[in-house]
């Protein structure tokens, strides 16, 4: 009861910044790191075994580090992207916080069932951003292929482990499940989406308190009518 106490501590409105970083093979261009940093606006709550987390992704942006390709995400796929909630697990010892979350699986673009679609007649195949495309939309910019729109299917699940330093939890970001198809594109020429495969020796998150930039989220059951 007393860790639950204490825990309690950490209940209120945060800030999470997510640094996923991939290594991607792309033909001609060969290989390249690409790191992709997410803002989220997180909420924890107290909860039947401890805390709750619920998150909502406010922004994101990719970068490939050499500034060769340039990856737009638009803001009907953050629109598209759930609301998550998911308990979190913290413990204390010798004054130390430990804090560890899994996002859970996160499907994007399809229906989850089955190994990934790669043709976008596939009936599992879902406009999730509502555009008139299937699957999610990315908007691509590269040498020797210019400017173009693919159309994704993804699925990944995300965990991440850290230790409180009195201002922020930080820490590690694993990726133990990812896979990405692109079923469709402006062009021919981006078609052939490139190979992805998550770096998690290079990935990190760093969650602060206070309000997102996109405003607070709140869990399900504070957004329900009161009876009042």
């Amino acid at each position: 009861m007393t860790g639950d106490i204490e825990a309690g501590q950490f209940v209120g409105d945060w800030t999470l910044d997510v640094v996923v970083v991939t290594r991607a093979h792309v033909p001609v261009l060969g290989d390249f790191l690409a790191r992709s940093r997410s803002e989220l606006a997180v909420r924890l709550d107290p909860g039947a075994g401890g805390l709750v987390q619920t998150q909502r992704v406010c922004s994101t942006i990719v970068n490939d580090g050499r500034g060769l390709v340039r990856t737009e995400v638009p803001a009907a796929f953050i629109a598209a992207l759930p609301v998550a909630s998911f308990p979190v697990n913290l413990t204390e010892q010798n004054g130390i916080w430990a804090y560890a979350a899994d996002f859970g699986r996160q499907v994007l673009g399809w229906d989850g069932m089955g190994i990934l679609p790669t043709d976008p007649a596939d009936p599992r195949v879902r406009d999730s951003d509502a555009d008139g495309h299937p699957g999610l939309t990315v908007q691509i910019e590269a040498p020797f292929v210019g400017t173009g729109t693919v159309y994704v299917v993804q699925v990944g699940r995300t965990l991440v482990t850290g230790t409180w330093d009195g201002t922020a939890f930080f820490g590690a970001v694993a990726i133990p499940e990812f896979a990405q198809a692109v079923i469709g594109a402006s062009t021919r020429a981006l078609l052939h989406g490139p190979t992805v495969r998550p770096a998690p020796e290079l990935s990190s998150f760093r969650m602060t308190r206070g309000e997102a930039s996109c405003g607070p989220v709140r869990s399900p059951s504070s957004t329900s009518p009161s009876s009042g």
